[in-house]
Order: structure tokens, then C-alpha cells, then sequence
């Protein structure tokens, strides 16, 4: 294999890497919703799976493979008492950071989704032995946190959730990272350098907005994680400062690895005691192959929609745009049938 091949896998790993160990971050109307998204759209169970959309139907393309990255709001090093998140009612372990990462290797491309954690939609509760108990609306990041006693089962239902979120489509597999994770990633890559995009006076003083930063350490965890307390608190505009900070990761990323051989090496076996995923090693590499012969990631979108306050709760719902989701769906994961 050639250098500039070798190279070109190494680029396209380390793209993979960013985006695979960044961190983040009325019953009425719950009931209407629900009912109206069943409404706009039939499934129809033939001798293969048809969705009719617009007076047209399509069918599942194939040659996709999908792969669900979550941001854990937990650190993996602590110690965690047996039945821990169950004990606080779901707080503990929440999803803070949900991307979807899609290749369709028949049309050689490759898009990121990225997913408000807020989003409304249904969540299966488990005990710690993965007994079900049932479903509710609620946040999406809360499916992690009540998915039952290990990190392997969280992650399942948190497949579930968006799996049903985005209509029935299938997740091949999941990585999950857990928060001290982005600090031993940025600080292997020497530092990040960014912009600052908000006020994190009283919070964290040398994030100037407006000024340059190099981050370091738990200021970059601060900048992809921190909303409460600032101007603009809300997720989606952590949302913006996470791809700001994953697009300058992956450019620090590609320094590092054209400078030293071993780095990523290195940094691979820094990051796995903080990793949760179904992944193998071989598997993972497909997925950098096909990142590469896609030309890389070239297609990133956020769902569309609003994001009210739940006063009475006292937090943010995300209530998606239930045409765009559905449109989106179809043009990413459905082909017109014959």
C-alpha cells in the first residue's frame, strides 16, 4: 500500500475519530402529535417494506450502514454505585450529545444528522436487569439514562428511541463516549483553537467571547458542554459551538497524525477506557474505507423544529418539524419503488 494511501486512511480514521469520540452535549399535544405522525405516512408490509409518502412509494435502499455516536454526561472513571441512575430518576447518564452518522456506499456518500437531545419522543424505561416498564414521552436523552444497568443496554434503547423518532429506520450499530473522554482526546491533539462564541463570564473566565482560545483540558470540555448560565442557554446553539469545535478537532487531528505515525495509535488506546460502542475493530475500519471512497463526510443537517419551555418542569422540550423529519427521512433512507 502506498504512503499517499496510507496517508489518506489515516485522514479519513481521524475524521472518524472526531466525530466518534466528541463529546458533546401538554399530554394534549404530546397526543396529537403522536396521532398526526401516524397519519402522514403508511407503511405497508408486502413482500418487502413499502412507505407511501405524497401519493408515491418507496422502498429501503440498500447498501446503507448507520451508526448512532452519543455524548454521556457521566465521567467514566468514577465510581458508580449499582442502581445509581435509577436512584435519581433518570438524571444520571442522560445523552447529552446525539449524532447520526449515515453511508451509502451505492451513492458514495456519507452525512452527519445531528439530533437535539431535547427531542420529544417515545422512551421505553427498563429496571437493571432490563426488565421493560413501560414507555413515555420524554426527552431523548433520557433514553440512555433509564435503558437499564449496563452502558451496552443504555445504548440499545437509545437506538430504539431514534430508531422510532426517525420512522422504523435501522441503526447498524452505536459508540458512546463519556465526558472526560473529550479532554484526553483535545489535550492529545495538542490543544484546540477556536473563536469563542458566547459570554462565559462567571462560569469560566478565560473563554473571552469574540477572542481567539486555544482549549485545553476541562475548558474545552466547559465549551462543548456548558449552556445554563449563558445568554443563549438553549441546546441549539450548543449545538453550533460542538460542530464549530468538531470541525477544528478534525483540523488539529490531521496536524497530528502527519507529524507522528503513532498518534493515532496512541490516542486510540487513550480514549477506549472511556468507550462504549458494538464496534469491532475491523468494523470500524470498513467505515473509514467507506468514509474515504464517499471523499469524506459531505453532508451535515440538524432537525428541524422548535424548542419550547416546559415551565411546570422547568426545561426545554424540542419539538421537530414533523414534514421536514419525515421528508428527510425519505430522501435519506428511501428510494422511489418501481
Amino acid at each position: 500500500m502506498g504512503a499517499q494511501v496510507r496517508k489518506s486512511r489515516l485522514r479519513t480514521a481521524l475524521y472518524l475519530l472526531a466525530v466518534l469520540f466528541f463529546f458533546g452535549g401538554g399530554l394534549l399535544l404530546i397526543h396529537t402529535w403522536e396521532e398526526n405522525r401516524e397519519s402522514d405516512v403508511v407503511i405497508e408490509e408486502e413482500e418487502e417494506e413499502l412507505l407511501y409518502y405524497e401519493g408515491v412509494s418507496y422502498r429501503k435502499k440498500e447498501g446503507l450502514d448507520t451508526i448512532l455516536i452519543l455524548g454521556i454526561d457521566k465521567y467514566a472513571l468514577e465510581e458508580e454505585e449499582p442502581g445509581q441512575h435509577q436512584s435519581v430518576q433518570g438524571e444520571y447518564e442522560q445523552s447529552d450529545f446525539l449524532m447520526l452518522l449515515v453511508f451509502d456506499k451505492d451513492a458514495e456518500n456519507c452525512q452527519v444528522i445531528h439530533i437535539n437531545r431535547d427531542t420529544m419522543t417515545e422512551i421505553r424505561e427498563l429496571s437493571n436487569a432490563g426488565k421493560d416498564l413501560g414507555t413515555f414521552i420524554g426527552q431523548l436523552t433520557l433514553a440512555h439514562a433509564y435503558g437499564g444497568g449496563d452502558g451496552q443496554m443504555r445504548c440499545r434503547n437509545t437506538v430504539r428511541s431514534v430508531s422510532r423518532l426517525f420512522y422504523g429506520i435501522n441503526i447498524d450499530h452505536y459508540v458512546s463516549i463519556a465526558m472526560d473522554g473529550i479532554e484526553v482526546l483535545n489535550d492529545a491533539a495538542g490543544g484546540v483553537t477556536v473563536t469563542v462564541m458566547d459570554d462565559f463570564s462567571g462560569i469560566n473566565d478565560r473563554l473571552v467571547q469574540g477572542e481567539e482560545v486555544k482549549l485545553m483540558g476541562q475548558d474545552a470540555l466547559t465549551y462543548v458542554r456548558v449552556r445554563y448560565g449563558l445568554e443563549d442557554s438553549s441546546n441549539l446553539h450548543r449545538m453550533e459551538r460542538q460542530y464549530q469545535y468538531l470541525t477544528a478537532l478534525q483540523e488539529q487531528l490531521m496536524v497530528c497524525v502527519q507529524e507522528d505515525p503513532e498518534f493515532l495509535t496512541n490516542t486510540l488506546m487513550e480514549i477506549n477506557p472511556y468507550l462504549v460502542t458494538d464496534c469491532t475493530v475491523q468494523q470500524l475500519s470498513v467505515l473509514s474505507e467507506t468514509v474515504e471512497e464517499c471523499g469524506g463526510i459531505q453532508d451535515y443537517q440538524q432537525l428541524e423544529g422548535e424548542a419550547i419551555l416546559n415551565e411546570e418542569e422547568n426545561h426545554i422540550e424540542f419539538y421537530p418539524d414533523e414534514d421536514a423529519l419525515l421528508e428527510l427521512v425519505v430522501e435519506t433512507f428511501y428510494e422511489r419503488a418501481e
